[in-house]
């Protein structure tokens, strides 16, 4: 077997304590606003479509990986009998309370308005060597107040909790689109 060290030695590096790291990985939201005549209704284009100004307000931070969601990645990588799903859902809060590794499930997960868990879309264009990208676009569907947190998941309803993120509070009407987005999760 090859340690870490004498393949180091063989190809001329120092002897390096390696460890796998996974996160704290960057979080960002971009809400795109909806144009809206003087009662507060969206506009439409000739083609139906809504009307979006062009401004979008972004804002950037950190998450923090749960343990649950460290385990299964162990497992999923390393573990030959594990039946480890993919984290691939994108899931909102409105709670306020401050993300923690012990956190399990994703606390007052807004399931309506539009903003209910989906499927986020992956991506590694931009990215290097470790980095992909998971987004999802949401467009509100009523009106939602302070959602302030964001969710990886691996599953539809329930599952396991890899990484959770507080964000700038952000209230929507109908129409607004909110992206959440972890971009370029990391494992190094």
């Amino acid at each position: 077997m090859v340690t870490m060290g004498i393949l180091n030695k063989l190809l001329g590096k120092k002897d390096v304590d390696r460890k796998m790291h996974f996160g704290p990985n960057r979080v960002i939201t971009e809400v795109r606003r909806a144009l809206r005549d003087d009662e507060g209704n969206p506009l439409y284009d000739e083609h139906g479509d809504v009307m979006y100004s062009d401004r979008v307000e972004r804002f950037e931070n950190f998450n923090i990986a749960c343990s649950t969601g460290l385990d299964a990645a162990k497992d999923r990588l390393f573990n030959n009998a594990t039946t480890q799903t993919i984290a691939e859902y994108i899931a909102l809060t409105l709670n306020t309370a401050a993300p923690a590794a012990a956190s399990t499930l994703l606390a007052a997960e807004i399931t309506g308005s539009g903003l209910a868990r989906a499927l986020a879309t992956y991506s590694v264009a931009g990215c290097t060597w470790g980095e992909c990208i998971l987004s999802k676009t949401f467009t509100a569907n009523a009106t939602v107040t302070a959602v302030v947190k964001m969710a990886l998941l691996d599953a539809a309803a329930a599952g396991d909790l890899y990484f959770e993120a507080t964000i700038a509070s952000v209230s929507l009407e109908s129409a607004d689109q909110l992206t959440a987005k972890w971009d370029k999760i990391t494992l190094s």
